[in-house]
């Protein structure tokens, strides 16, 4: 399930996303590249709206990690504003990416990717997506211990990425290592509602208060024409799926041209890339065709998890229920 919240987030993201070209994108992210500035940020004080004030005592919640300043403060309240504002106008968006897979215990390095993917995401609004992993490329030196070379990525041919698919009643994910259909239905009170009020809120594009409630949120700034955010969880719920967030926005259009997720070890990451962006476009059949529900493939199972039924809590507590169809 963290795997599959990732690449929510991720379609999140470039809901966002225009005009970026993968060397600008790779440029400014890969290899352990993001700007890095010396800024002095201590614990911010929790707060309900964003506002100054006392550590509030709230059960699963977690202590600030920075503290800004009131100009800083203001200034995030300011960015935050303005995404909400341009993010508003995305209808429909279909982008490439790739996707850059760091281990620094398991993998060739701190700053050398264990892996390189490439897929599509497409989004319409308010909650309809699809992300697919299509080829996947890992690393495998002709020469260990010499520098990296562009054919040391070797194309898996029978490695099946991940995919899953959301048609605004349940998220369909494709388990192809163990052929299940897994449907998670979504809650009847999120149904046609947007995907800012799902699991992943920061980089859909939320109201602005919103996401302070959510999170703690800085900006760090690498140049004049970038904007660096961070975002880190408030909640143990959020903290269990990645430690932390950094987005690089075009200061002049706010427009995402990278996207770094911290694993919640805080040591592994995937950053994301993207290219071919297009925004409010008329998405035609076949797209329109990957929201609706799947079918079965043939030969596999459909799991159903069932949501806990409000008039059964000793199931609640036991948590999801599953059904297996053939």
């Amino acid at each position: 399930m963290p795997r599959l919240l990732t690449s929510c987030l991720v379609v999140a993201v470039v809901v966002y996303l225009a005009g970026a070209t993968p060397s600008e994108a790779k440029a400014q992210a890969v290899d352990g590249q993001l700007p890095v500035t010396p800024v002095q940020q201590q614990a911010i004080q929790p707060t309900q709206l964003g506002q100054t004030g006392a550590p509030i005592a709230q059960p699963g919640v977690i202590g600030p990690p920075f503290q800004l300043t009131p100009v800083e403060q203001q200034f995030v309240d300011q960015i935050l504003q303005m995404w909400e504002n341009s993010s508003s106008q995305i209808k429909t968006f279909n982008c490439r990416f790739d996707r850059w897979e760091y281990d620094p215990v398991f993998g060739p390095g701190a700053d050398i990717p264990m892996i390189k993917s490439q897929g599509q995401l497409t989004y319409s609004k308010p909650d309809k997506g699809s992300f697919k992993i299509e080829d996947i490329y890992r690393y495998k030196p002709a020469t260990p211990g010499a520098p990296p070379q562009a054919s040391d990525w070797v194309l898996q041919k029978h490695e099946v990425g991940e995919h899953w698919v959301c048609d605004g009643k349940a998220v369909y994910e494709y388990k192809h290592e163990k052929k299940q259909l897994v449907v998670q239905p979504l809650p009847a009170e999120m149904r046609g509602k947007s995907i800012v009020d799902g699991p992943l809120p920061f980089l859909f594009g939320a109201e602005a208060e919103k996401l302070k409630q959510r999170y703690w949120i800085r900006s760090k700034q690498g140049d004049e024409s970038k904007i660096w955010l961070e975002a880190y969880p408030r909640s143990q719920a959020d903290a269990a799926n990645y430690h932390h967030v950094e987005v690089m926005l075009e200061r002049k259009t706010m427009h995402p041209t990278a996207i770094q997720v911290f694993m919640p070890n805080g040591q592994s990451r995937a950053v994301y890339m993207f290219s071919e962006p297009t925004v409010n476009g008329t998405l035609n059949q076949l797209f329109g065709d990957l929201f609706n529900a799947p079918r079965t493939p043939l030969g596999w199972k459909r799991v159903v998890n069932q949501l806990p039924s409000e008039a059964a809590p000793e199931s609640q507590a036991a948590g999801p229920q599953q059904t297996t169809q053939r």
